[in-house]
Parts: C-alpha cells; structure tokens; sequence
C-alpha cells in the first residue's frame, strides 16, 4: 500500500483556463463564492436579502396538491426564521454526509404549477463531502442555509457535517478523485459525475478514499481519476456518451444544467448552476444568423465539446458532427420538433437536428458560448 502526502494534486494542463472560468464567474454570478476565502462573520441584513433574493415564478401555485395562497406562502417564509438573524453573524462550516437537495425554502414540500416532476422550490442536488459555509437555520431547527461555491439556498440539518473551521479549510489541500461514470456508489453513498472524493491512500486496484464521516473507505479505482482530467474532445464525447438515457431530473441528476456542469467538472472547470448562469461564461459569439444554414455555418467555425447553446431555460453542448447534420448533446423533459409535435424525452439525449426534425431550434438559440 502507498500512501499520499496531503497535497493537492492538480495537473498543470488547463490550470490557467480553470481559473479564467472560476474568477469569471465569481465576479458575473453573485451565488457563487471562493468557500477558503469566505468572511469568517457576515451581516445579519445581507443574509435575510440572500434568503429573500429568490421567489417562485408567478401563476398559479401549488404546495404538494394544495393550491399555495399567500397565506400558505408565508408559512414557508416564516420558517426562514430571518427575524432572529443577529446583526453580525459569525459563519460555521460543513460538509454534506450523503447526496442531499438545496431548496429555496425550508421545506421538503414540492411546489409546482401542476406538475410535481417541475419543483420550483428544488435548486440543486448536492454530492456527499460538499464544503458548506453555514449561515442560519430555520425556525423549526431542521434547516440550515447555507453557501456552496455554486449557489445558496436550504439543506436538510440531518445531512451536514459540522466541522471546525481548521477542518474546513484542510479540506482545500487534501488529495482528491473524480468521479467518471454518472453514478458511482462508495458504500453507501452515491456520487454524480464530477464529484470529487478525498483520499488518503491507493493500493493495487483500490484507493482509500474519506467518508464525510472521517472515516477511511476502500473503493474500486474502475470510473475515477486522480484529480481532474486534462480536456479532450474526444473524452468530453466518451463521459457524455456514456450519459445517454440517464433520467432527466429537475434540479437533480441531471438536469440540462447539471449535465453541463459535470461534464467540466470532470476537467477542474466549474461553471454556475444553472443554465441562465451558464450561457455567461466563456466567450460570446454574435448570435445573427438568419437562417438553419447560416447557423449550420457557424457551428463549423466552433469547438466542438466546449461551446454551449442556450435558449431560454435550457442549455446544451454542440458536439460536433455527423456527416453535415449538427450533434448536440442535452439532458431534455420535452421539445418541439419542427411539425409542431411535442416529445417527453425525459432523459439525457444526443440529437442530431435534421435527423431528429429539430433544425427549428436554431430560431430559439439566444447565446452561444465558448469555453477556452
């Protein structure tokens, strides 16, 4: 057996487009947060505007199958407890002990507009071992909000970690794995692509990795790296081909969003959480073509693998092409194709535009992105 001095193993490919990407976003999206510098105390004020920064989109609501009125409304508010914030509050730091969902309110109920698949109060799923800056808990002491370097927002108490703040902090320096399948599960926990996983140690076929418990796991070396990955083009194909008919989740895994963030999370980029957020990053190209070929035409000039197609809620990954038709690999709940028809795929997908009667989308596309 080997064992690994606690540093941090980076390769040295890509290091400089990290961390274009990572201070890019943290200066253009104000959810996201360098967690090792993170203020050790915070304003009780500028928590309650976090807390309060979001809402549900408008129209007609409902709480599990009840319609959610104002009165209802603030029931949920209340539980933010924002009224006991302190003036001055000092931060506590943690780690998630299992997968766990961060929410917009304190609640495990689903909100929706009559489709409980769409939760609006459903932000993000978050892996096991995910440093957390914790700021407040809710009025029935069941929630805690809470900073992730992603995005802000309620996670279950019973699925934090609390540590010190030395704890926290060494966390940064600890040797890491990254997890290449869509799934990997490490007892009894499970992992999404790009999560990274602290180990101590490698034998022969298995490393020692640690549990968000402290303790020291063995696991299979099959579907994980040392550290990320230097991009490729073709590995960027291989990890989203091998996410083919993985089931679409809202705010879960994987969304259309959360499949572009584990893609480049598997290459040491972090990108925002959602796709809004996302189609900021990189380099804009002018979006003015006028017409499927024109669009077709610029696709050619692109990097495939790295440029990003958005359109309003929804963003996929250009991958290229087959023959002249264009590839673009998305993780959809449904679609219109060209004759108008809608499909509910529901699952992650690789479409090709005229194969797939889908070459209309090109009118829809409102950014495309290229990351360097």
């Amino acid at each position: 057996m080997k064992l690994l001095p606690f540093l941090l193993l980076i390769s040295f490919v890509f290091s400089l487009e990290r961390e274009t990407i990572r201070k890019q976003a943290l200066e253009l999206i104000p959810q996201m947060a360098d967690l090792r510098n993170f203020p050790i105390h915070v304003e009780g004020r500028k928590i309650k505007d976090w807390i309060l920064e979001d809402a549900y989109p408008e129209g007609k609501l409902y709480l599990r199958d009840v319609p959610l009125d104002n009165k209802l409304l603030e029931e949920l508010i209340k539980n933010a407890n924002v009224g006991e914030l302190a003036k001055d509050v000092y931060v506590a730091y943690g780690v998630t002990l299992r997968r766990t969902d961060l929410k917009l309110l304190p609640t495990e109920a689903v909100v929706h507009k009559g489709n409980p698949e769409i939760d609006y109060n459903q932000y993000s799923s978050l892996d096991p071992f995910v440093p957390l800056i914790v700021m407040h808990h809710s009025k029935d002491k069941e929630w805690l909000f809470v900073q992730s370097s992603f995005m802000r927002g309620w996670v279950r108490k019973k699925d934090v970690r609390l540590i010190s703040r030395e704890e926290f902090l060494r966390l940064f320096d600890i040797p890491f794995l990254v997890v290449l399948r869509p799934e990997l599960k490490v007892g009894d926990l499970i992992y999404s692509m790009g999560a990274m996983i602290p180990y101590v140690g490698d034998e022969k076929e298995s490393y020692l990795v640690l549990t968000p418990e402290g303790k020291i796991h063995r696991v299979k070396k099959d579907g994980l790296s040392e550290g990320y990955l230097a991009f490729s083009e073709e590995r960027a194909k291989e990890l989203l081909e091998s996410l083919i008919g993985y089931p679409y989740q809202w705010g879960g895994y994987y969304d259309c969003s959360a499949l572009v963030k584990a893609i480049f999370g598997v290459f040491g980029v972090e990108l925002p959480r959602n796709s809004y957020q996302q189609a900021l990053m990189g380099d804009g190209i002018e979006v003015n073509f006028k017409n499927y070929e024109e669009f077709k035409q610029l696709l050619k000039r692109l990097p495939p693998y790295r440029t990003l197609l958005y359109m309003k809620g929804h963003i996929m990954i250009f991958g290229g092409f087959e023959g002249e038709d264009v590839v673009i690999y998305h993780a959809v709940y449904s679609i219109t194709k060209d004759n108008g028809q809608r499909i509910f795929p529901k699952t992650v997908v690789r479409n090709l535009l005229e194969k797939d009667a889908l070459k209309n989308l090109y009118r829809r596309i409102l950014a495309v992105r290229v990351l360097k």
